[in-house]
């Protein structure tokens, strides 16, 4: 079966089946007062907020159903559901994934020194860099030159992640690590 699927019920009304791991969901998707509405049909979801939220918050992320709504000619952004899917506690109301993005930022930023992260990005210039060159040394041996134009835009691209790698190099020339290598 597949993970996603629907049925236009009628201009207003539409039944989608969304699998969430290995348990199929039911929701209807119908207008009310000039706005679509998402309702949830399965009791587990009624009853259990969080898993709402969950299986609600996969859907809306699904190709599929974004496929949909635009063939619907609804925007994503104008959708509602029918039960509230936010959190009981008012302490943050922001959305959990702005709230685990915030976390891991801060996670990254309090075990890092400047150096730790001079050193990451220089190490992904780096893979860059070598990909690009693969890319050339490969465009070159299936015989084009630099009389081609995606040649010369390769070694454009070679070019700017060179500069950008002696840049991020030239970094290491300040003084740091004085004060513990903590920047933040």
């Amino acid at each position: 079966m597949l993970d996603f699927s629907f049925e236009l019920i009628d201009d207003s009304m539409i039944n989608i089946h969304y699998q969430y791991g290995s348990t199929v969901f039911i929701f209807t998707l119908f207008v009310r007062d000039e706005e679509w509405t998402l309702h949830p049909f399965d009791g587990i979801l009624l009853q259990n907020k969080e898993m709402c939220a969950i299986v609600v918050t996969e859907l809306l992320k699904n190709k599929d159903f974004h496929v949909l709504l635009a063939r619907e000619n609804i925007t994503l952004s104008s959708l509602r559901t029918s039960i509230d899917l936010r959190p009981d506690s008012a302490e943050d109301n922001r959305p959990s994934s702005s709230r685990q993005a915030r976390d891991e930022k801060t996670d990254f930023i309090e075990e890092h020194s400047f150096e730790d992260i001079l050193e990451l990005e220089k190490e992904l210039v780096q893979e860059r860099l070598a990909f690009y060159q693969d890319i050339i040394q490969r465009m070159y041996m299936d015989g084009y030159g630099p009389e081609d134009t995606e040649f010369n835009k390769v070694q454009s691209l070679i070019r700017i992640y060179k500069d950008t790698y002696e840049r991020l190099g030239s970094l290491d020339d300040f003084d740091l690590k004085g004060k513990s290598g903590k920047r933040w």
